[in-house]
């Protein structure tokens, strides 16, 4: 099968550095950043990225008090469009995960410019941007992670896993009110932006536009 090739010239920056950089994808390859860009249209044309989507997190500590929290949250049936319209993008035996399409523009692109974008927006992505702002633990383990996200995902979601379920009501009982679920949305929130964001570093690769487009905020 023929491969598909590609071509990127980079401008020099401030110390002179630039260049340009080649290579090909197999003809799978290149079917499933297509078939990404597609599906990601999808999820842009979606009522909730379309429209926005309702997420606050405030929290509180005060001495004889304790900890007093405040969420906004979308209703349930525009976080079900969102979970059905992500889908695509988190389940990772699919074609079209950003897991699998972020590797293969890594692997493939040896342009460290690129590769140091897909390594921000991987980050974005599984939450560990977002622990840099702030880190929330329990006993169990770390609440804004991928792994926390995942359990949750999986227990009533994705899936009904009852171990997983189980898992995730001991935590939602140790979080005041609506916050666990708080934290799981600003992420699904945070991962619509990687998602979107490597759709335009795919874009970019595969000559389908000339600019690098990013979202810097959910």
């Amino acid at each position: 099968m023929a491969a598909q090739r590609f071509s990127l010239t980079f401008a020099a920056n401030a110390e002179g550095e630039g260049g340009k950089c080649e290579g090909e994808f197999t003809d799978e390859e290149y079917q499933a950043i297509l078939d990404y860009l597609d599906q990601v249209g999808v999820l842009v044309r979606s009522k909730p990225v379309r429209e926005g989507m309702p997420c606050q997190l405030k929290f509180k500590f005060e001495q004889g008090v304790g900890l007093t929290t405040e969420t906004t949250l979308p209703d349930e049936d525009t976080l079900s469009i969102l979970l059905h319209r992500l889908r695509p993008f988190i389940l990772t035996n699919e074609p079209t995960s950003f897991d699998r399409v972020s590797g293969i523009i890594g692997r493939r692109v040896e342009a460290e410019p690129i590769r140091k974008l897909l390594h921000e927006q991987r980050e974005v992505y599984d939450g560990r941007e977002f622990q840099r702002l702030v880190k929330m633990s329990t006993q169990d383990g770390v609440v804004n992670s991928e792994v926390m996200l995942q359990t949750w995902l999986n227990a009533h979601e994705y899936h009904r896993d009852p171990d997983k379920q189980q898992a995730v009501a001991e935590l939602f009982a140790m979080l005041p009110g609506d916050y666990a679920q708080g934290i799981f949305v600003s992420m699904l929130i945070d991962k619509v932006r990687a998602i979107r964001n490597l759709a335009a570093i795919a874009a970019l690769v595969i000559g389908k536009t000339t600019e690098l487009t990013f979202d810097l905020h959910s």
